[in-house]
């Protein structure tokens, strides 16, 4: 079931998402734990990832 996103997760190289290649990923939820962000994607996946591969979470643009 897709969520809409509140934040966009910009990654430092292109991943597969909905089919597509793709360096930002539509976030419902984030937490960061130490050096991994861990994130629940708009899609009602979720994913983890070091601080080296994200170089930024922002808001998404009202």
């Amino acid at each position: 079931m897709a969520t809409e996103h509140t934040h966009v997760a910009v990654l430092t190289s292109e991943e597969e998402y909905d089919g597509e290649q793709t360096s930002e990923l539509p976030v419902v939820d984030y937490e960061f734990v130490g050096s991994m962000y861990m994130f629940d994607l708009a899609d009602g996946t979720s994913r983890s990832y070091g601080t080296g591969v994200v170089e930024e979470v922002r808001p998404v643009d009202e």
